[in-house]
């Protein structure tokens, strides 16, 4: 079926007045001197250095934070309308039109307390028969590159690479480098392996393209950026869980370079459900992509999926369980967490032979779904991977054949499933006032500590930067100071205790340096000048106490993971060498950034994702008997965490918990196995 949005002269004329045209280039009018950020396609590479240069007055490049744009013959630059009407007349250029936002496909989340769960909590997967597959480790592993938000650093979460493709953000903690917590959920729903979240596939190779803000948004510039750096991954299948209204040239270009390539593209159909029909949103609308609306645990699509002849399946996407921020379990919504299941499903067939085309596997997936409604709001149907590994080797002969594949048609029972309780919970959030009142386990505000663990590296904070500030961030000295000690088992004890006062209704000013051993002045002046500046946020006022004190428990907990990227060493070549950021050859490291970098000495990340974990406990009060400064610390599986022969060691960890007279025999042990003074 041809799958490319068709609009009526109505649409068109919608669109007209709202300023655009079909590729959202708007010519000169009476705003023409006003700048607008605008993408150029031009017909090749020598095209591309022409233009750029026949128009260097008006185009300029400078914002281009990568190469994988240019190398497509793409151009993104701010310029009047006047000036695009120019360079799009040029018989060099393929295309300009304005570099409009997508938006994530999702509509509703919230968090989920564990006694909830009930016999159902996997309906998602027994609806598309996925919760028995054998997802046992194979030779070749199929490659999932998943444009999104970004993935936070988690045990169970394997990311085998990553890059963040947004401008002016490219020193952040790997540990919460998903603001929105989108691209983490969704990666949990395709690989996950943390004992709560069952991923359909832990084999899959996962390739993060953090291309989402924390407003779960992106320019179509930064999508088409993050498609082609998935083509230079080689992957096997593209997971977008975005979309916009608008076509765009620049982004079919970078669909169709995809699929010549191989690739697989499955993307949300969009959540316009209850705004009409025919209003699949691209790039799932493109007839070379896998487009996947929702459905919920009677099998019925959901209200906010959105319908047209371009659906082409359906799959779980209303009130689905995932892994969210700090290892969490959350129940979300939208068609975002439909598309998962689909590519879950579709690496588990193609792992049974990776020479297999794209076309094959897309194929069988549609033939061997469930028809369970009209085409134009279900597609091929509710996807079924158990039937399709069934007709897998009768799909293959007639493909080898170069027949059709036609399969019988799947006549299995709906099952439908009790899911009401999260359902309930879901529709609640989004009715409450700012989306903050609901709670998890033992009432833990996780967006406000979310919010508070990214705040740090925010340039509004007033603390970016490990150097400027390393009380916040994790860094054992103040080098702008001549080198005095910053002892961040002190600065983490300081904001705990701060939060705790937040709690009671009470504020920073109630716990003075004398209640925190081993707090310099200059620290305990700069982390209370730095609550009076965030006292003075208008969303830290409309806060309750306790997510003011869930917030302050995320700026410390920022700082005690932060230690462990910021404070380490490394055994290389018979030496300790400090982890940094820039590049040092005699060290051994060779790229920008390795101190972040969760896959060198991914130890270090073990040990932090521990700590980050123990400040969730410790708000939930589950560690109201242990020392604060403990929360360093991995009680468990000593053997693990604290070898004789450690991966890396942190700086002063022992002198410091002496300062703040550390006392228990075994942390004290354990930390002297991994001190570097």
């Amino acid at each position: 079926m041809r799958k490319f949005r068709k609009y009526t002269a109505t649409a068109l004329v919608a669109m007209m007045v709202a300023g655009m045209t079909m590729s959202g280039y708007q010519p000169a009018d009476v705003s023409a001197s006003q700048e607008s950020e605008y993408i150029i396609v031009t017909k090749d590479k020598k095209s591309m250095k022409t233009v750029e240069s026949k128009y260097n007055t008006m185009i300029d490049t400078q914002e281009q934070n990568t190469d994988f744009l240019k190398d497509e013959n793409v151009l993104v630059s701010k310029m009047t309308a006047k000036e695009a009407d120019i360079v799009n007349k040029d018989q060099k250029v393929v295309s300009v039109e304005k570099n409009t936002m997508v938006n994530a496909s999702e509509t509703e989340s919230t968090t989920a307390a564990k006694e909830d769960q009930g016999t159902d909590s996997q309906w998602n997967l027994k609806s598309i028969h996925v919760d028995k597959a054998k997802d046992t480790a194979t030779d070749e592993k199929v490659k999932v590159a998943l444009l999104d938000s970004g993935i936070d650093y988690q045990e169970g979460l394997n990311v085998k690479e990553r890059v963040n493709l947004i401008e002016d953000d490219n020193e952040f903690s790997p540990m919460f480098e998903d603001s929105s917590n989108h691209g983490t959920s969704i990666a949990s729903l395709i690989v996950s392996n943390n004992g709560k979240v069952k991923g359909i596939n832990k084999n899959v190779e996962l390739y993060s393209a953090r291309i989402l803000d924390e407003n779960k948004q992106a320019p179509i510039s930064r999508v088409v950026e993050g498609i082609y750096w998935a083509i230079d991954k080689k992957v096997n299948i593209i997971s977008i869980s975005f979309g916009t209204n608008q076509y765009s040239e620049a982004l079919k270009q970078a669909i169709d370079e995809a699929n010549a390539k191989g690739i697989l593209v499955i993307a949300a159909a969009g959540n316009q459900g209850e705004n009409g029909t025919d209003n699949v949103e691209y790039p799932a609308a493109f007839e070379n992509v896998v487009a996947v609306g929702s459905v919920d645990s009677k099998a019925e699509v959901s209200d906010f999926s959105s319908t047209g002849k371009e659906v082409d399946v359906v799959a779980p996407g209303e009130a689905v369980r995932a892994t969210g921020a700090f290892g969490e379990t959350m129940v979300t919504s939208g068609t975002s967490m439909a598309v998962p299941h689909v590519v879950g499903a579709a690496s588990l067939l193609w792992q049974k032979d990776t020479s297999k085309s794209k076309d094959f596997i897309k194929n069988l997936l549609e033939e061997s779904a469930r028809n369970v409604g009209d085409k134009e709001s279900y597609g091929n149907g509710l996807i079924d991977y158990e039937y399709a590994e069934k007709q897998y080797t009768k799909a293959e002969e007639q493909y080898e054949q170069g027949q059709d594949i036609e399969l019988k048609d799947n006549t299995k029972t709906i099952k439908t499933y009790n899911n009401s309780s999260d359902e309930n919970k879901v529709s609640g959030t989004w009715s409450a006032k700012g989306h903050q009142e609901y709670l998890t386990e033992n009432n833990v505000n996780i967006p406000a500590m979310k919010d508070g663990a990214v705040y740090p590296d925010k340039d509004d904070s007033g603390v970016p930067g490990m150097t400027e500030n390393p009380d916040f961030h994790g860094l054992y000295e103040r080098r702008h100071s001549g080198n005095e000690e910053v002892n961040y088992l002190a600065s983490y004890r300081f904001m705990i205790k701060i939060g705790n006062e937040y709690g009671k209704g009470k504020t920073y000013t109630s716990v003075s340096k004398a209640d925190i051993p081993g707090l310099t002045d200059t620290s305990y002046s700069r982390i209370r000048s730095m609550m009076a500046n965030l006292q003075k946020k208008s969303f830290f006022k409309n806060y309750s106490n306790a997510n003011k004190k869930a917030f302050v428990f995320g700026v410390a907990m920022h700082t005690s993971t932060d230690t462990f990227a910021h404070s380490t060493y490394r055994y290389y070549n018979g030496t300790w060498y400090s982890i940094t950021h820039a590049i040092n050859e005699k060290k051994g490291q060779y790229k920008k950034n390795e101190a972040d970098n969760s896959k060198f000495v991914p130890e270090r990340f073990d040990m932090a994702y521990r700590a980050e974990r123990n400040t969730l406990y410790r708000y939930q009060g589950k560690r109201s008997d242990v020392a604060v400064c403990h929360d360093f610390h991995a009680a468990n599986d000593p053997d693990k965490y604290y070898p004789s022969n450690p991966a890396f060691k942190v700086k002063r960890i022992s002198k410091y918990g002496t300062q703040v007279h550390l006392s228990d025999a075994n942390v004290i042990a354990h930390f002297a196995t991994i001190n570097y003074n």
